[in-house]
């Protein structure tokens, strides 16, 4: 009996353990800077402590710093569950932030590997996001077989345990992974059940969901009228919950419809707006829909060079990201357009690349790879091999709806505008009741918050209109900060400052030493974001002028006992316009070698170097040997540099003239 009682007393305990979890990542997702601010007083100690702690950093966003207490919570040594978590975060963090969906598979099998056998609550929850995410990363890389599986598991779970939540999120998922395959039917079904569900949520998001995927299902009927009045209302939606990507999204579907109805003009706004969005929202799944489509736009207008220049860009982004199905279908857009050049050479290639695997494509893509591939082998000649292939092709295209469908898609429609409507009038009653309440509290609020907010105020203009400022902790991240910037064609420029602190040290100490450099780093987020590199401090700025500005303000704040370098380099006139991030690490060597050559030519004291080039990309940073390099490139004075106003170019011409 007592032996019992202990086995019932260790399950009630994991049971409450496990609710706890659940309840402290509720409490992290709600403020994530609040525990992060709790852990300054009491250091993270435990598996769960540093766990919480990564979980607060990945809803701030900080990639790195996740990994990092993540990975400290696993060597702990954590209880199955905790463990499951932690694996399914890190899974999360790859996909999300780092587009890596190889590797979050990865973490996902492992996740699944160590759940127990049981149907405890907590396991169930955690294999239902596990689920979940399978489904998205699968659909990313284009493997719609395991990403169905995936989601019809995690529903099926979701409904033995009442789940409404996860019910709605699975259905959601099953629509537009059947929506993606053309089965307009099963979609249908899907969006039909998950629909009154999302009503009784309150749950916008995925009624406008819903709707983006209606119009999708309208547009692949060509009821175009119809696919554009649902993306306008998703996109208010969208726009109302503030979620970018999704926005963006939206904004392209209806330059889509657009287009079709010979709407260019129109088309072209939409699109152009949806490319600033996807620039903001530093989304490069986004980023690649936006360039697709002006692309398409500008081969209806018959401008093929601009076609092709915004397809290899949406290229380039997608052979970046882990998603063969996206890197594929950009490549068949690139094929069109070679084959619409007579570039028939480039346009095999791209067929051959788009489809390394051909049985693994998605359905869609099979059949648009095989009638290009009919279309090229007709242009050489090739009639036998055109017949086969076109053949192929035909037996693959999905057959058109039935009268039925169609009248299922009107009933969805009709459903869906009552449902919004209903919402609407929902949410002005609501709103009449509390608008008094709402009033007396905005006012106490207003009466309490004003000098605050007017001091925040002034604090962010001093931001970049980029996004929040930080400093990134290791060179890796501000290398992929900087990449991003520069291939979005800001002419951005980096501000470099070396401090040599030997003599600050010697006549200070370590303690003032500290203080000093302190008062300094408060300077540095004027930048967009920066880096301390040993005791190099690397800032990036967006013009010219701010790093000219900044760099004279920093100067100014390092006290007198400080031997400070400093240089400004002007982005895209070194790198040009395809960059990596071994680039960036060569341009180190080019301030370690401008310091060398000054001192050389007897320059002492404080140094401060610009640069100026007289072709883009002076000199091939990736050389093995790039020291000599960078000297022939500044002793021809292809690559001009300046110390203290003076031309360290020039001396050296000088200097080899008389040899």
């Amino acid at each position: 009996m007592r032996h019992a009682f202990c086995i019932f007393l260790l399950l009630f305990t994991f049971a409450i353990q496990a609710a706890d979890l659940t309840q402290l990542m509720e409490q992290v997702k709600a403020d994530p800077q609040g525990q992060l601010d709790a852990q300054l007083k009491q250091p993270a100690k435990t598996a769960q402590d540093y766990f919480l702690l990564a979980y607060s950093h990945y809803a701030l966003r900080n990639k790195e710093a996740a990994l990092e207490f993540s990975n400290k919570a696993m060597t702990l040594e954590p209880d199955t569950e905790l463990a499951g978590r932690i694996l399914l975060m890190q899974a999360l963090t790859y996909g999300v932030f780092y587009r890596d969906t190889a590797l979050a598979i990865e973490k996902l099998k492992l996740a699944q590997a160590i759940l127990p056998d049981e149907d405890s609550a907590a396991t169930l929850n955690l294999r239902m996001d596990i689920l979940e995410s399978f489904a998205q990363a699968y659909n990313q890389l284009g493997n719609a077989e395991l990403a169905m599986k995936a989601a019809t598991e995690s529903l099926t779970l979701a409904t033995q345990t009442a789940d409404k939540q996860r019910q709605l999120d699975s259905m959601i998922t099953l629509g537009r992974l059947h929506l993606n395959n053309n089965n307009l039917t099963k979609a249908y079904q899907h969006f039909r059940a998950a629909l009154p569900l999302a009503s009784e949520m309150g749950d916008q998001q995925a009624i406008a969901s819903i709707s983006m995927r209606l119009g999708m299902a309208y547009q692949k009927l060509e009821q175009h009228e119809l696919a554009l009045q649902h993306f306008e209302e998703a996109a208010r939606l969208y726009q109302q919950l503030d979620s970018l990507s999704a926005q963006v999204n939206a904004l392209i579907n209806i330059g889509d419809s657009q287009l079709v109805l010979k709407q260019q003009e129109k088309a072209k706004d939409t699109y152009n707006k949806a490319l600033k969005l996807a620039v903001d929202s530093e989304d490069p799944y986004m980023l690649i829909s936006a360039y697709v489509s002006l692309s398409e736009l500008a081969l209806e207008q018959g401008d093929l060079d601009q076609s092709e220049q915004l397809l290899i860009k949406a290229h380039q982004l997608a052979s970046q990201v882990s998603a063969q199905s996206i890197k594929s279908e950009t490549a068949l857009f690139l094929a069109t357009v070679f084959i619409k050049k007579q570039n028939y050479s480039a346009a095999k290639n791209m067929l051959d690349e788009a489809a390394p695997e051909p049985d693994k494509l998605a359905a869609y893509l099979k059949r648009k790879h095989l009638a290009l591939s009919a279309e090229l082998a007709a242009l050489e000649q090739e009639w036998q091999r055109a017949y086969q292939l076109e053949k192929t092709a035909n037996q693959l295209e999905v057959a058109q709806l039935n009268d039925t469908s169609k009248i299922q898609l009107d009933s969805l429609q009709t459903s869906l505008e009552l449902q919004l409507q209903q919402e609407k009038q929902q949410q002005q009653h609501l709103d009449q009741q509390n608008q008094l309440k709402q009033w007396l509290l905005i006012t106490l609020t207003l009466l309490a918050l004003a000098v605050f907010m007017l001091l925040l105020l002034l604090s962010k203009q001093k931001k970049s209109r980029y996004g929040s400022l930080m400093q990134v902790s290791q060179w890796r991240s501000f290398t992929e900060l900087l990449l991003h910037h520069h291939q979005a064609k800001m002419q951005g420029q980096l501000l470099v400052i070396v401090l040599e602190q030997t003599p600050a040290l010697l006549n200070k100490g370590i303690r003032h030493t500290k203080a000093d450099l302190s008062q300094f780093r408060t300077g540095l987020d004027q930048s967009l974001f920066w880096v301390e590199q040993e005791q190099e401090f690397w800032l990036y700025c967006a013009s010219e002028q701010q790093a000219a500005e900044l760099q004279h303000q920093l100067l100014l704040a390092i006290p007198a006992d400080y031997l400070v370098h400093s240089a400004v380099l002007p982005l895209h006139a070194l790198l040009s316009k395809r960059i990596c991030e071994q680039d960036l690490d060569a341009l180190r060597e080019l301030v370690w070698y401008s310091l060398f050559l000054a001192q050389q030519q007897g320059f002492n004291g404080a140094l401060a170097f610009n640069y100026q080039c007289q072709q883009n990309r002076p000199c091939s940073w990736q050389t093995d040997n790039l020291r000599q390099d960078l000297f022939n490139a500044i002793s021809l004075g292809i690559l001009k540099v300046q110390v203290n106003g003076i031309s360290l170019s020039d001396k050296l011409q000088q200097q080899l003239a008389q040899i």
